[in-house]
């Protein structure tokens, strides 16, 4: 099977198994259609399970596992790292991309110099920020159209604009 990892499991919920978690991804409605979900906890994994249903919206949806079904089940997965199938996951618009599309992109600028990697994506309340390192150097590459100009997912590639200020040494 091929996982992503799609979000946290941050506590239970009532009596009868649910599990509260937060989801890493911008609109938890994506979530919808998985079919079956693995917790790891610790490096370990605890198991996987058919997913019965997912309630709520926001930061916090809740979700109810097959087999989970009291608090002392559920209150073992809290804290674990939630995966599911990639192919459970809604297709996306034309120009959007899941976090695991972008992370370990190779970077590049419009000239063809090479960057780095995308390591990291950080959510900003404007525009997500791409983390992108190579060795002990780090570029902070927001997500904005004047500057990242091309994202190919089957070619491992972004391409960016070096918008003044974005490359030049800022230490003060």
């Amino acid at each position: 099977m091929d996982w992503v990892l799609v979000g946290r499991v941050s506590k239970t919920h009532g009596l009868k198994g649910e599990l509260k978690f937060a989801p890493y991804v911008s609109d938890p409605e994506i979530l919808e259609d998985i079919d079956r979900v693995a917790v790891h906890k610790d490096g370990e994994k605890m198991g996987e399970w058919r997913v019965k249903y997912i309630r709520g919206a926001g930061h916090r949806p809740i979700m109810k596992l097959e087999g989970v079904d009291t608090l002392e089940a559920a209150a073992l997965l809290s804290g674990g790292e939630l995966f599911a199938w990639r192919r459970d996951l809604r297709p996306l618009p034309d120009g959007e991309y899941y976090w695991f599309q972008i992370e370990g992109l190779q970077v590049y600028d419009e000239e063809g110099r090479y960057h780095g990697r995308v390591e990291e994506i950080w959510a900003t309340g404007s525009a997500d920020v791409y983390v992108v390192r190579d060795g002990s150097k780090e570029l902070l590459l927001p997500m904005i159209d004047s500057v990242v100009k091309t994202i190919d997912v089957r070619e491992r590639k972004l391409i960016f604009h070096a918008v003044e200020g974005l490359l030049e040494d800022t230490s003060v």
